[in-house]
Order: C-alpha cells, then sequence, then structure tokens
C-alpha cells in the first residue's frame, strides 16, 4: 500500500488547499491511526513527493492563495519545494496549524470505508 493511492482512494473529489495542507502537516506531525504499512511513508521528503504528485495530477483544487500563510509561496504547488515548506512552517511560523482542520481532514483519511461523502471543501459534521 502507498500513500498516495491511499490518500486518492480516501478522497475521490479531491482536496482544497488548505485541507491538503493541513493534511500534509498532521501526516508529518503524527501518524496514529495509520496504517502501519503507511508510517514510514510519513517523512518529510516523501510527503513532499506525494503532495507534489497530488497537486500536478489536479487532485488539490481551488485557489493557492493560503499558501503565503505557510510561508510556501517561493514554489509552485505542484512542486516538491512547496510542500517542504509547508512541512517547514510549523517550526519557521508555529501557528499554521489548524487542529480543528487537520484533526477533520484526517478523520475523514481514516474513516476511507464509511459511506461519508468525502468532497473538497466539506467537513465531517459532528453528531449532536
Amino acid at each position: 500500500m502507498n500513500l498516495l493511492g491511499y490518500i486518492k482512494e480516501a478522497f475521490v473529489d479531491g482536496l482544497s488547499y488548505d485541507e491538503a495542507a493541513q493534511l500534509c502537516l498532521r501526516l508529518y506531525c503524527n501518524v496514529e491511526g495509520l496504517p502501519e504499512t503507511l508510517k514510514e511513508q510519513c517523512n518529510k521528503n516523501n510527503l513532499a513527493e506525494v503532495f507534489a504528485a497530488l497537486s500536478a495530477s489536479g487532485f488539490i483544487k481551488g485557489s493557492t492563495v493560503g499558501a503565503v500563510l505557510y510561508g510556501a509561496n517561493f514554489h509552485e504547488v505542484f512542486e516538491k519545494g512547496h510542500w517542504v515548506e509547508v512541512i517547514a512552517s510549523i517550526f519557521k511560523k508555529g501557528n499554521t496549524v489548524n487542529m480543528e482542520l487537520r484533526e477533520e481532514v484526517f478523520q475523514r483519511l481514516t474513516l476511507r470505508s464509511s459511506s461519508l461523502p468525502l468532497v473538497a471543501g466539506t467537513r465531517l459534521r459532528r453528531a449532536p
């Protein structure tokens, strides 16, 4: 199993840029909840390659204007360097993690087999 395929299978309609950035940060910082075979793939270089490939394929949808918040505006979103900068933002800027969005997107990733619609730009709705 590879991380690229796992993400594509989980989010058949793709991800928004901010969702992708938060998922990238979550996978870099914490792999708890992922299948064991994917955990080793969650290093800086591989994550940058995976998210660059996702972007290059059109999987990451919508505006990338938020890239400046991650200090990732020196590279195109489909370049590996862009995603290295997204990951580095937690060390340089410190305030780039949106915990709620990050965990919601990760929960969607790990609930891949559920019947919840996984549409780019949507969030999970919590039961009352």
